[in-house]
C-alpha cells in the first residue's frame, strides 16, 4: 500500500484558510505570516508521508534497498526540521505575540492530518 498525500488532505487544509483569517484579526501582514506557515505546514505534513514512504520501501527490500533509503530518510528528516525549525523562528522574530495563534493553528492542522491519514489507510 503506497503512502500518499490525498487530495482532502489539501482541501482541508485550505479549509483552515478561514482559521487563519480569524487568528490574523484583520491585521494584513500578520495573516499573511500565519498563511505561510500554514503553507510550511503542509510541506511538513507531505515531507513525513514521504519519510514513511521511503522507510516502508527500505524495510520491505534487501539489505542494498535499506543502505539506499537510509541517506534519503536522514535527508527527509533535515528538510521536516528545518521546516519547523523557520517556522518557529519566523513566528519569533517576526512577532512573539503570534506564537500561541500558531500553535492553535498547528492543532487544527493535526487534527486535519489525523482525520486524513485515518481516512486514507
Amino acid at each position: 500500500m503506497e503512502k500518499k498525500v490525498t487530495k482532502k488532505f489539501y482541501l482541508l487544509s485550505l479549509l483552515n484558510l478561514i482559521t487563519v483569517a480569524l487568528l490574523g484579526q484583520g491585521h494584513l501582514a500578520d495573516t499573511g505570516v500565519l498563511a505561510v506557515i500554514l503553507l510550511a505546514l503542509m510541506v511538513n505534513h507531505t515531507l513525513l508521508v514521504r519519510i514513511i514512504a521511503v522507510l516502508a520501501a527500505s524495510l520491505s527490500g534487501t539489505n542494498d534497498a535499506a543502505k539506499k533509503g537510509l541517506p534519503k530518510v536522514l535527508g527527509l528528516m533535515f528538510l521536516k526540521m528545518l521546516t519547523l525549525g523557520g517556522i518557529l523562528v519566523l513566528v519569533y522574530f517576526y512577532k512573539p505575540a503570534l506564537v500561541l495563534k500558531v500553535i492553535i493553528l498547528m492543532i487544527f492542522q493535526l487534527i486535519i492530518q489525523v482525520v486524513s491519514i485515518k481516512n486514507n489507510y
